[in-house]
């Protein structure tokens, strides 16, 4: 699947970042995307986070990526300061390793991965911390 074909992401006109190979995507500042302040609106930048995780999460498990349903189970998100401008974000794992998560997964059939997220802005100045705590489950039919 295509992150930047959901249609949600698709309204928020999240794209891809081609200028930084730390970044995974980057969203541009939109008069629609204020809050009372003016500034980037808490839940474009947690948007933006989301689908930095699912891109992060479909990269890293491309070999069971067909066979599994993701699923956010928790959030864990920090907001450092408010922003205006293009955003920018980047994700790791927030704990264990890729042979771990696919160890237990093989084991159970299921397993939890936290994909840590982070959003600069231009200056390089973290605007937002995350952690998305995502249940991975094998595919029914």
């Amino acid at each position: 699947m295509d992150i930047l074909s959901i249609p949600f992401h698709r309204l928020l006109n999240i794209e891809r970042n081609q200028n930084d190979d730390d970044f995974i995507f980057q969203i541009e500042e939109r008069p629609e995307f204020h809050n009372h302040l003016g500034t980037f609106h808490a839940c474009a930048q947690l948007s933006l986070a989301k689908a930095t995780a699912g891109e992060f999460l479909q990269q890293q498990f491309q070999e069971i990526k067909d066979v599994v349903i993701p699923v956010i189970r928790r959030t864990e998100v920090k907001y450092s300061m408010p922003v205006n401008g293009t955003l920018f974000s980047k994700a790791s794992f927030s704990s264990g390793s890729k042979e771990d998560f696919l160890k237990e997964f093989e084991a159970r059939k299921r397993c939890i991965i936290p994909i840590k997220v982070e959003v600069f802005n231009t200056e390089s100045k973290r605007t937002l911390s995350a952690v998305f705590h995502w249940v991975i489950t094998i595919m029914t039919t």
